[in-house]
């Protein structure tokens, strides 16, 4: 009888160890996971937040002359070093940085061929309307445009940021039989100055730079209209 009672006791102690650990891994395992789950909220509220950026439409002023036509815009393309929706910075002679929480709206080339065909329609030198290939309208004119920079320049030096847009144009005459006549190939580049080096500065630059670029490429279809 006293063996038996023995032996039940060491059994009883043996089985009460495992029972205890058992309760204090749980304990510690919930006290991992509430730790792991506390950083990975801490880690996620430290992200920047992704900012986006369109461009804004200026004055227009109507052009003192027009032409009895429509122009054809056809989208933009663009080099491939500024294809992206990220906003591109130089900040050194060779080192150019993509700003990964600072984007446009959608690809630059998008932005800037919808503010050229905006500010071409407003300037009313198209009578018979701008016109997107989409478009089942046949028209007289055709634009077509290559982005080759698309650059905001930082330094600590507030002379030294700016946003250079450059582009090449092609304006061409589309005759009757579908035939087409290059009256203009001129390569545009404008640098607008940026108040601070401040990635918000860089929309309203560009802004500037396109509506500049356009004005002066209305100014020169003008001019090439009558050859």
């Amino acid at each position: 009888m006293d063996r038996i009672m023995v032996d039940e006791q060491t059994q009883l102690s043996i089985l009460s160890k495992p029972v205890f650990i058992g309760r204090t891994g749980v304990l510690l395992s919930i006290c991992a996971l509430c730790s792991v789950l506390s950083s990975c909220v801490s880690l996620r509220s430290e992200y920047p937040k992704t900012v986006f950026y369109r461009l804004e439409s200026k004055p227009v002023q109507v052009s003192a002359g027009s032409i009895s036509a429509g122009l054809l815009v056809k989208p933009f393309t663009i080099d491939s070093e500024f294809d992206t929706d990220h906003i591109v910075t130089l900040v050194s002679a060779t080192e150019t940085q993509p700003l990964h929480y600072h984007r446009w709206a959608s690809e630059p080339q998008e932005l800037l061929t919808a503010a050229f065909v905006n500010r071409i329609q407003q300037s009313a030198v198209f009578t018979k309307g701008v016109f997107l290939p989409s478009s089942s309208v046949v028209p007289e004119y055709q634009l077509e445009a290559r982005i080759s920079e698309c650059l905001a320049r930082n330094a600590p030096a507030q002379p030294a940021n700016t946003l250079t847009l450059t582009m090449h144009c092609t304006l061409q005459r589309i005759d009757e039989q579908s035939r087409q006549t290059i009256l203009l190939q001129k390569v545009y580049s404008q640098t607008v100055q940026r108040s601070s080096d401040a990635a918000s500065t860089v929309a309203p630059a560009l802004s500037e730079a396109a509506a500049l670029i356009t004005d002066a490429l209305v100014k020169d279809v003008l001019a090439s209209a009558g050859k």
